[in-house]
């Protein structure tokens, strides 16, 4: 798992996981709280890889240090092999936005209680037992969670660039970014889904939200957007021109 702090690297590792650099071994989950904060605040240290023997639990305990917010969003290519890009706020960006609550499954109901669950050990211990003996109507709850962030996906791609036509064909890997807003730190999570559409169509940035200009980008092109384009955004658009 990797947490970005803008082009800055925090990397939690599973016991075991291999890794080809410096990785920190936490002995206690205070000592990893304190790693974190210094990781934090020290703008000298690029990237920093830390594990734990409860790896688990490591993921738990840095969440519950931040404010969670959900987004979902798109990588739109064409049938040209164009992937789509929106600019703002100086930088190239992959069009997302923040995931409203879906009142048929409780929402940001159930990611309060999940942060609760994970404010203690024993909470989320149970929380893990449940988790392995989960009714059918938990795994619907849980699948119906997942097509509700596709749909607001969609709905997000669709506001930020102007397209009418958009169909999903897949999902990737989240990212997680940190950010300070309203005197808070707050850890996005970001669900990602690739989608194929048209380029047959009108593109038309969403002023409201500082969108000023989408484009479409060849593989060949993407060193422009890889020049200025957020950290947690970086690897996976260098992937997708492989």
């Amino acid at each position: 798992m990797k947490i970005w702090f803008n082009d800055r690297c925090l990397i939690l590792l599973q016991p075991g996981e291999e890794y080809h650099e410096k990785v920190i071994l936490s002995e206690s989950f205070e000592n990893l709280q304190e790693l974190i904060r210094d990781f934090e605040n020290d703008f000298t240290i690029p990237r920093m890889a830390i594990t734990t023997s409860d790896g688990k639990r490591m993921r738990r305990v840095v969440k519950s240090l931040y404010t969670l917010v959900e987004a979902a969003g798109g990588v739109v290519k064409n049938k040209q092999g164009e992937i789509l890009f929106i600019f703002r706020r100086g930088k190239w960006d992959l069009p997302k936005g923040k995931i409203q609550a879906d009142k048929r499954t409780g929402g940001q109901a159930d990611r309060r209680g999940e942060a609760c669950l994970a404010s203690t050990s024993g909470q989320a211990d149970k929380r893990t037992v449940e988790a392995r003996h989960a009714s059918p109507k938990q795994a619907d709850r849980k699948k119906a969670k997942s097509e509700w962030r596709k749909a607001e996906a969609v709905r997000e791609v669709k506001e930020e660039t102007g397209l009418k036509r958009v169909s999903v064909v897949g999902e990737l890997s989240p990212t997680y970014h940190v950010f300070k807003a309203r005197g808070r730190m707050m850890l996005k999570k970001c669900y990602w889904f690739e989608m194929t559409a048209p380029r047959d169509q009108l593109l038309i940035p969403q002023q409201e939200e500082d969108i000023e200009f989408v484009k479409w980008f060849r593989p060949d092109e993407l060193n422009l957007v890889l020049a200025n384009t957020f950290g947690s955004l970086r690897e996976m658009i260098e992937h997708l021109r492989c």
